[in-house]
């Protein structure tokens, strides 16, 4: 009688309910941040944007990409436009179940690339860089290694493409 009174007491329901309510938080948030961390469905993610807005100003010099981040990495990869959803989960070892969920573009559209994020061997974030703020320059050494942290501080240049427009390349310093 004693362990039954227990087991249905108030105090024992409403540890159960806290339990539960504690871990369903959690896997929300887990949720939460997966999206938040995998912009790649959601069109030009908000470090491009806040690339834009720098390199919109006449007299900016630099993009310290380090700035721009809150989450953890080492490393930024780049794939160009037209880089399939495939060779980029490929590259990042995604199974085909994770695949669609991180990478939701069949294959990188024209005017954007993709920047993947990654710290050590883990990805901490994916998102398309739209070129109108600026096309990500790497030498071939750096884009099939990365560039690290470290590193990225780019170098903000301008070219005239000979009519009212310019082109501006970001490029390691």
């Amino acid at each position: 009688m004693f362990s039954v009174s227990r087991l249905n007491s108030p105090r024992s329901g409403a540890r159960r309910l806290t339990s539960w309510i504690t871990g369903l938080s959690g896997l929300l948030l887990s949720s939460v941040l997966l999206m938040a961390c995998s912009e790649l469905g959601a069109g030009t993610g908000q470090i491009s944007q806040r690339i834009g807005e720098i390199t919109r100003d006449p007299a900016a010099q630099q993009v310290d990409l380090a700035t721009l981040t809150s989450f953890g990495w080492d490393r930024v990869y780049r794939f160009e436009p037209g880089s399939t959803r495939e060779a980029i989960c490929e590259f990042i070892q995604a199974g085909r179940n994770i695949c669609g969920r991180v990478v939701r573009y069949p294959a990188v559209p024209a005017d954007h690339q993709a920047l993947v994020f990654a710290l050590g061997p883990q990805l901490t974030h994916v998102e398309l860089h739209a070129l109108a703020h600026g096309r990500l320059e790497l030498g071939d050494e750096l884009a099939r290694g990365g560039l690290p942290k470290t590193q990225a501080k780019l170098r903000i240049r301008r070219l005239s493409l000979g009519t009212a427009q310019e082109q501006i390349v970001l490029e390691p310093q």
